[in-house]
């Protein structure tokens, strides 16, 4: 996507988005919960954290001036990235948690999965060498 054009320089940038737990959700099923094939639903609560941490982490920037050619900035960027990333992650860790219970709060989840135990085998114990 071009970014500026301006007839000796344009800039040229990219980045991909990812929206994910930060974290693995943790589900635990007991016999019981697994005979009944009970549902337990887990959901993305790393909205705006996981969505800035992408857009910055696989940002990349070229620039051409004078019609000289592409030089890459991207090499250049990542030495300043992981300070922006940690910037952005104090700033959305409080937007994550409001957003994410507001949205609780209307029925809303985003990035749900329900999970649902089918069965479990437990065998004899047996002591590997």
């Amino acid at each position: 996507m071009r970014l500026l054009l301006i007839p000796l320089l344009s800039v040229n940038g990219s980045a991909a988005l990812d929206i994910t737990n930060n974290d693995p959700t943790t589900l635990t099923f007991n016999s019981t919960e697994i005979a009944n094939k009970t549902i337990k639903t887990a959901s993305t609560k790393n909205l705006t954290q996981s969505l800035t941490t992408s857009l910055v982490d696989e940002l990349s920037l070229s620039i051409n001036a004078l019609g000289l050619g592409l030089l890459s900035v991207t090499a250049l960027l990542g030495t300043v990235k992981p300070a922006v990333i940690a910037a952005l992650n104090a700033v959305t860790a409080p937007v994550d948690e409001l957003v994410y219970n507001v949205l609780a709060a209307l029925g809303v989840h985003v990035g749900e999965a329900d999970v649902r135990v089918m069965g479990a085998t437990c065998g004899r114990s047996v002591l590997v060498q």
